[in-house]
């Protein structure tokens, strides 16, 4: 299992995980391995239910619980942290990291932050990279189709029309391969995607619900995974229906450090048509990649 120092996980997730203080910095370039996080709930049995190597949350009611218990509980409760070898502390909800937790932080070389975000966004949010940043993998929403050979994710707010957009893409001889949550990994420099394991082989069909893909489209229409080429994102339209004409605004988007061509388009209700507007961008990505060939 590969292993990352604190400091290398930390910098540059400064705002995704609302970091205001952190204190025990000397602690940064120790390492960690594991990408679970645990959530510190009660003082009384905490010390049974330690998983060690694993970056603990915990909330300020708890903190608060720790500091003014008798100091001989506390004790063995920093004791139970320090022999679990804990590498990094997150407390949650705060903008300060209090004192005795900082003293301990300094004393015993572990690192200890405050976030604004509460403690399942923290503990979401910090699974999430240490994800990333360990196995070169994270979880988007979004829909997978493989389309004349390249990988089109399409990704957007609910409602803008992914999964009516793959469907109608899958009619069209194309294959499909997740819908809603994408597994994504990255090998060298490039992404592959797949279904989530959840929710392999299924699709969420607005006023149809949950349906089996091999039922609907055939077991011929469906890939496993994909590299990722090419993503479009469908925007959101406002309530006068503007945005009626289709704007093809082409960018790009860094996942995981790879630069991906983007193309925004108008989502529900002119998803109905965006397909023929994605095989355009496909064929003008295939163009392009065959220019870059020759």
């Amino acid at each position: 299992m590969a292993s990352l120092r604190l400091k290398d996980i930390l910098q540059g997730s400064e705002d995704e995980l609302g970091l205001e203080q952190i204190t025990g910095e000397a602690g940064l370039a120790r390492s960690t391995s594991s990408i679970r996080v645990q959530r510190y709930e009660e003082a009384e049995d905490f010390r049974e239910r330690i998983v060690p190597d694993v970056i603990l949350v915990m909330t300020p009611p708890y903190v608060s619980e720790i500091i003014t218990i008798p100091s001989e509980s506390r004790k063995k409760i920093f004791q139970s942290i320090i022999s679990n070898r804990i590498p990094l502390i997150a407390i949650s909800e705060t903008n300060a990291v209090p004192g005795l937790m900082a003293s301990f932080s300094e004393l015993c070389g572990i690192p200890v932050f405050a976030s604004v975000y509460d403690e399942f966004l923290l503990e979401s949010r910090l699974s999430g990279i240490l994800r990333e940043k360990l196995e070169n993998s994270i979880s988007m929403h979004g829909t997978l189709v493989s389309v004349s050979g390249l990988g089109v994710m399409l990704v957007g707010d609910s409602g803008t029309g992914k999964t009516e957009c793959s469907l109608k893409l899958a009619e069209r001889g194309y294959r499909w391969i997740a819908d809603d949550a994408v597994e994504i990994e990255r090998r060298g420099d490039l992404l592959y995607g797949r279904s989530h394991e959840l929710t392999k082989g299924l699709i969420n069909i607005k006023n149809r619900g949950i349906v089996e893909a091999k039922e609907l489209l055939g077991a011929q229409a469906i890939l496993d995974d994909s590299a990722i080429n090419f993503m479009v994102e469908l925007k959101t339209m406002d309530h006068n229906g503007r945005q009626e004409g289709i704007c093809r605004a082409e960018k790009s988007l860094d996942i995981m450090g790879v630069k991906l061509p983007c193309m925004e388009l108008p989502g529900f209700p002119q998803t109905r048509r965006i397909y023929k507007h994605v095989e355009f961008g496909v064929q003008k990505l295939m163009r392009e990649m065959e220019k870059g060939d020759s």
